[in-house]
């Protein structure tokens, strides 16, 4: 097996999760493709040096506003349509359109490249894998950085009937199942027993910049903050809140995609809880790999999850080991998987109960009296990434798979032959 096929409804730069594997594969001697679409226009900057590193590998489809309008919104009409029909018919691929903007793109070219694998990476990209799969006789892998059907307040709403509906019918046609945290494959077990998803964390490659791991008890203590998009249910104004009620100064740094309305009302609330205009900084986005460069700059990093729906409650973000990575100490809310997190590594941070913003002050202030503390924090987390939680162990998981499909496949041709 020498070529293989990844496909997102992303960018490159919104799904580090792929490029790490997309370039793990590439290391190791993989044809590689990576057929994405638009996604965030913050991103495409961003994207481009991703692409430059490997150029022949990125395949992209589906327009965007800015240069490629009609192509794009002809695509945004067909998937406004398909969830409109969804109502009514679950045939002709209306499902498959309207979970993805780009599904006839996609399957189009994934069609045309002579591939093994296909390793789809969100459930809007599942199907067109599938599809083209069947076509060229090839094996499909799935990677779940979330679980889609519990991204839903309710089970009566049309996107997770949706959701549901595609993963009941593609599921059981992959061949590998791969979860980005514990609870997400144990939740998907539960609800497909014939799953068997292996656990790949969403840790990064060992940093090989020095970071900043010493405390000055003279300097207001920097909380960090970071996401594709900052906004509300992420625990930003929980964060805002513990920071009225701790005397000592204390500055976030919040970095992301912010809307104008969503800065501003951030910026109110931290004024109705009578914090100083210098504590709240906001940071534009940057590239994925000057990530953990700029967050070694500070002192915590904020897991803040409010958990407002069981995807939320069971997923690992990648904060978390962005933060050890950086060598940040954590602060975490005590979603399931946070929770579970930080019981399995306990010396990395603090937990507290989601959205009890006294709880919240006391773990900060808690770094706050003994500086000590935080910075052997930072020390220990920086030494764990750089020794068990890093891609160079982790990507050794993911190459066991592919070499497992690849022994299926040649076993296969010999019964053929």
């Amino acid at each position: 097996m020498k070529n293989i096929t990844f496909i997102t409804t992303g960018q490159p730069s919104t799904n580090p999760r792929l490029v790490k594997e997309a370039e793990t594969l590439i290391k190791l001697g993989y044809r590689v493709k990576v057929i994405y679409c638009f996604y965030q226009g913050w991103a495409q900057e961003f994207d481009q040096e991703i692409i430059n590193r490997n150029p022949s590998v990125y395949i992209y489809c589906g327009g965007n506003p800015v240069n490629e309008k009609l192509n794009y919104y002809k695509t945004r009409l067909r998937q406004k349509t398909a969830l409109h029909l969804f109502n009514y018919t679950k045939a002709f691929g209306v499902p498959e359109n309207a979970i993805s903007r780009t599904h006839a793109e996609a399957l189009s070219i994934a069609r045309s490249i002579k591939t093994d694998l296909y390793i789809a990476h969100n459930l809007g990209a599942l199907s067109a894998a599938v599809l083209a799969a069947k076509f060229n006789g090839a094996k499909v892998g799935y990677d779940a950085e979330d679980m889609h059907s519990g991204q839903f307040k309710t089970k009566t709403e049309k996107g997770y009937l949706l959701n549901r509906f595609m993963e009941e019918k593609y599921f059981p046609q992959t061949d590998y199942f791969t979860a980005a945290s514990p609870l997400i494959a144990q939740n998907y077990k539960q609800v497909y027993p014939y799953l068997n998803p292996v656990l790949i964390n969403n840790v990064f490659p060992k940093t090989d910049l020095p970071t900043i791991t010493n405390t000055d008890a003279a300097r207001p203590l920097k909380l960090f903050w970071f996401s594709q998009t900052i906004g509300a249910e992420r625990g930003i104004e929980n964060i805002i809140g513990a920071m009225a009620l701790i005397a000592k100064p204390t500055e976030l740094h919040l970095l992301g995609n912010c809307s104008a309305q969503d800065e501003l009302a951030i910026v109110e609330l931290a004024k109705y809880n009578r914090l100083a205009p210098g504590q709240i900084h906001f940071h534009k986005p940057i590239a994925p790999d000057e990530l953990f460069k700029f967050a070694a700059w500070f002192d915590i990093g904020m897991a803040t999850e409010t958990a407002p729906n069981l995807n939320r409650d069971i997923c690992l973000t990648n904060k978390i080991f962005t933060y050890i990575q950086a060598g940040l100490a954590i602060i975490a809310s005590d979603t399931q998987a946070q929770r579970l997190f930080m019981e399995q590594y306990p010396a990395t941070g603090s937990l507290y109960q989601k959205d009890d913003i006294s709880s919240l002050a006391n773990c900060i202030m808690g770094y706050i009296e003994n500086p000590e503390s935080l910075t052997q924090t930072k020390q220990m987390n920086y030494q764990l990434g750089q020794t068990e939680l890093n891609w160079e162990n982790e990507s050794q998981i993911f190459q066991r798979i592919i070499e497992s499909q690849e022994v299926r496949i040649k076993n296969q041709d010999r019964k053929k032959s």
